[in-house]
């Protein structure tokens, strides 16, 4: 009698152990955080399913049972997913398969594993999907810091290679004619020592600038340009601007200015000095001899407007999808000095400004630029 009660005892007690885990087995179901766990059969209907994926798609779990698959996910996701259990239904595990199409505008993996019967036969299937939006988040911010790292390990290395080249000539120069004043002691050979001094004093300013191209094109990466406006008399700023690059001209070449309209502007002078001079620059050093530069502002409609056009050597069409891009220099080109970061900082510096930039090139015949700010 006593081993009789016990053994009731011992079976009460195990079917209350049944029970609690079949609660605990539920309430694993129903409140899996931001993803679904279901038993799913072979016709892919519901056998147990819960999970706060339900509750994303406004679906209520219990009533799911016995119902087909996911029934608000898109079909061609119901597809996918069921290709995924089939070949769970012949053994095979499927491990963090990502789903093609976002639910709810979240990105899931699905997790599935055949369940066999004790002869080794599979009619069920485990499935969990994970809802995995934060990790692609944190992915992606990863590969753009990685992009970012990157692009500065080659800026840096287009950096080296450019200065290597731009500052042989410069610094040779210097070097020489250093060693040339040495040699000239006599009275009479101030005007040769002024020669090589004024070679020492355009080479020293050649580096000054391929540096300051640099720093621009740093400070611009790192988002640090910050634009001040000013008021300003944009023809007595572009005359003084034209007075201080005459220097650069080529034999017989001459800079005709011309504006119209109001000439108080309000723009930031650094920001716009640079675009200028870059522009102008390229002007002088890609003409030939004789050949002008034209100038033309213009204040129309609350907008300035500035056009810089030289009769130079032209940009060949092919190579004009590349030309404000970083260190890019043409084939045409490459027998004239330069760093290639000019039309970049250009373009950079009018976008900060709230700006356009457009062009006209023709081979041969010359290039304008139009700056509108």
């Amino acid at each position: 009698m006593q081993i009789q009660e016990e053994s009731q005892t011992e079976k009460g007690q195990t079917e209350r152990d049944v029970s609690n885990v079949r609660q605990l087995f539920l309430q694993l179901l129903h409140n899996y955080p931001d993803g679904a766990i279901s038993i799913i059969d072979r016709n892919y209907n519901f056998i147990f399913t819960g999970g706060e994926l339900h509750k994303r798609m406004n679906v209520v779990p219990s009533e799911l049972i016995g119902h087909e698959i996911y029934p608000k996910f898109p079909e061609e996701v119901r597809n996918v997913i069921r290709g995924q259990l089939d070949k769970v239904f012949l053994g095979n595990n499927i491990l963090e398969f990502e789903l093609p199409y976002p639910i709810k505008s979240n990105l899931y993996v699905m997790d599935a594993f055949p369940l066999k019967e004790e002869g080794g036969s599979i009619i069920y299937a485990g499935v969990i999907f994970r809802n995995i939006s934060h990790l692609k988040l944190i992915e992606n911010e990863l590969k753009q810091s990685l992009e970012k790292e990157r692009e500065l390990g080659d800026l840096k290395s287009r950096f080296l290679t450019m200065a290597s080249h731009e500052f042989r000539t410069p610094l040779s120069n210097v070097l020489l004619s250093a060693k040339l004043i040495k040699k000239y002691t006599a009275v009479d050979a101030q005007p040769n020592r002024d020669k090589h001094i004024s070679r020492i004093v355009s080479s020293v300013n050649l580096i000054t600038d391929i540096l300051s191209d640099f720093l621009s094109v740093e400070k611009i990466e790192s988002g640090v340009v910050v634009v001040n406006p000013e008021k300003l008399d944009i023809k007595e700023f572009i005359g003084m601007i034209i007075k201080e690059i005459k220097a650069d001209q080529k034999t017989g070449q001459d800079i005709f200015y011309r504006h119209a309209g109001k000439k108080s502007v309000v723009l930031d002078p650094l920001l716009l000095k640079q675009i200028i001079v870059n522009l102008l620059s390229n002007a002088i050093k890609f003409s030939i001899d004789n050949s002008p530069v034209e100038v033309r502002t213009e204040w129309h409609n609350s907008r300035l407007s500035i056009s810089i056009k030289d009769y130079g050597i032209g940009i060949p069409p092919e190579y004009r999808k590349h030309m404000f891009e970083r260190f890019y220099r043409a084939p045409n080109v490459t027998n004239i000095g330069g760093t290639g970061l000019g039309l970049y900082i250009v373009s950079k510096y009018v976008e900060l400004m709230n700006g356009t930039i457009r062009y006209n090139s023709e081979v041969h015949k010359g290039t304008q630029f139009v700056i509108t700010l």
